[in-house]
């Protein structure tokens, strides 16, 4: 009755979606049922069949896209890849753009490529990133473009079509990539400012949490400062990475794939580069007692235990390696931490 009801109203609204509230019909589920039977039997031919008669018999559009988008999936598995390229083609042509328009866009550069067609597929992965950065396949598209032209048409080219991006897609999804790319470029070359200032740029424009190289660029900052020797600058970066997860802000926060590596890796600076015991030792604990899920909290006690013992601090340096023991059963570290624990502390 709620759908009969949508229909009605969508009946009397001009420029209302006929198909939104069409529901799908038993014939399109059948076809596409036995469509993943065959596909899964590995009888492709049959599949692609199934999957064009769902596509004919489908009362949506988004139906009619995935029957054929995913017939055109399995042509191209099967080498077929003019029919492929059209099929592709058909759903990306189709307007207003859909759930599948995007990645059909991109299967077309694929297969373009392949078949040696480079000018079409830079054409159409610029289509990709210019016009469709929010979509996840941009930024498959942009790493496409990268590799191309930076080796082929030099590096020139390259920042050309990254500064008509950072004008046009700075505030997308897409816009720490370009950023990245940027900075590598400069770092290439030897620009160490240009690289550092668009690093500095991803880190204000896409900050924590929904920026997805926020934490790996704070990590390539701490790179560039170890590298020109300013070590407690490199400290500096590496605690701005972690400081969220420790303060617990902003509500929900969650770890970043980095986060629990920039903190023992402010411990490990401490250690080696200023040589401090006491502040290394406070930076291994936190790295331990603050990313209870890490993998690399085993190499915090271990890391902790070896530095005290090198330092003369017996008890201490024990008491760490017993720690790690009780804690892992298993590791790397731990069977490390058996052996210097067997030759120091018993």
């Amino acid at each position: 009755m709620r759908w009969q009801t949508i229909a009605a109203v969508c009946a009397l609204l001009p420029g209302c979606p006929p198909t939104l509230s069409s529901e799908r019909g038993d014939h399109y589920l059948d076809a596409m049922a036995a469509a993943d039977r065959d596909h899964v039997a590995g009888r492709d031919d049959a599949a692609i069949a199934d999957w064009r008669q769902a596509a004919d018999a489908a009362e949506r559009r988004v139906d009619r896209d995935e029957a054929e988008h995913r017939a055109a999936l399995s042509l191209r598995r099967e080498g077929r890849l003019d029919e492929a390229l059209a099929l592709f083609s058909e759903i990306a042509a189709r307007r207003p753009i859909s759930r599948r328009t995007v990645r059909a866009m991109w299967e077309v550069t694929r297969i373009q490529m392949e078949q040696g067609r480079r000018d079409e597929a830079l054409s159409g992965l610029r289509a990709i990133v210019l016009e469709h950065a929010d979509d996840g396949q941009a930024s498959r598209a942009l790493r496409t473009l990268m590799a191309e032209l930076r080796p082929h048409e030099g590096d020139d080219a390259a920042s050309a079509l990254l500064n008509e991006l950072d004008a046009r897609v700075r505030a997308t999804d897409l816009g720490d990539d370009v950023l990245t790319d940027l900075a590598q470029i400069e770092r290439d070359h030897g620009r160490r400012d240009e690289a550092r200032a668009h690093y500095e740029r991803i880190v204000v424009e896409h900050p924590y949490p929904r920026g997805q190289r926020w934490d790996d660029t704070f990590m390539r900052l701490a790179d560039m400062a170890e590298e020109e020797g300013d070590h407690e600058g490199a400290i500096r970066y590496l605690e701005r990475m972690i400081e969220p997860h420790a303060l617990g802000l902003p509500p929900g926060s969650y770890t970043l794939p980095h986060m629990p590596e920039g903190a023992i890796r402010i411990a490990r600076i401490l250690r080696d580069e200023v040589h401090d015991v006491d502040r290394a030792a406070a930076a291994f604990r936190r790295a331990h007692d603050g990313f209870p899920t890490s993998l690399l909290r085993d190499d915090c006690l271990v890391e902790m235990g070896e530095m005290f013992l090198d330092a003369g601090r017996r008890d201490e340096g024990c008491r760490a390696l017993e720690q790690a023991i009780s804690e892992t059963e298993v590791s790397a570290a731990v069977t490390r931490a058996r052996s210097r624990h067997q030759a120091s502390c018993e």
